[in-house]
């Protein structure tokens, strides 16, 4: 068995998988605290952006990130308050999948077919409102 094989197969491994995103997840925020008040400087572009000049759901989500680990909720907001919303929600439930994994090795839990439906509608409605030029939908753009 070749070392990839190895690693995917360990991978599957919800403990594994618990730890690995585990470190990937601190390593980020880390990152994203050191890296400076800009982090246009190392996150690339949004692709929609720049080939519509549309805003997507997640743009201004990387300076969001490193507002909310500075404690700067403020600042944060006026990036995407979508992504301020959601994140306290998104936290819990991958704190709890990632706690169900490491104690119990346990898969993460289910994402339900109607929630699903329901944050799917809430992205789109607020990419549409996000993009329109009046007030108070220009709000919702990412400031400088």
């Amino acid at each position: 068995m070749t070392a990839l094989g190895n690693l995917s197969r360990a991978i599957r491994q919800p403990r594994v998988f618990a730890a690995v995103a585990l470190v990937v997840l601190i390593s980020g925020f880390a990152w994203t605290y050191y890296a400076g008040p800009s982090p246009r400087a190392w996150y690339p572009p949004c692709p929609l952006r720049a080939t519509t000049g549309l805003l997507c759901p997640g743009c201004g989500s990387a300076r969001v990130v490193h507002d909310l680990v500075h404690g700067n909720l403020r600042a944060a907001c006026g990036h995407n308050i979508l992504v301020v919303v959601v994140a306290p929600f998104l936290a819990i439930w991958t704190a709890r999948s990632l706690w169900r994994a490491l104690r119990r090795n346990l898969p993460p839990l289910p994402v339900r077919t109607g929630l699903a439906r329901v944050v799917l509608v809430v992205v789109v409605v607020f990419m549409i409102a996000r993009n329109l030029p009046w007030w108070p939908f220009a709000l919702l753009a990412p400031g400088p």
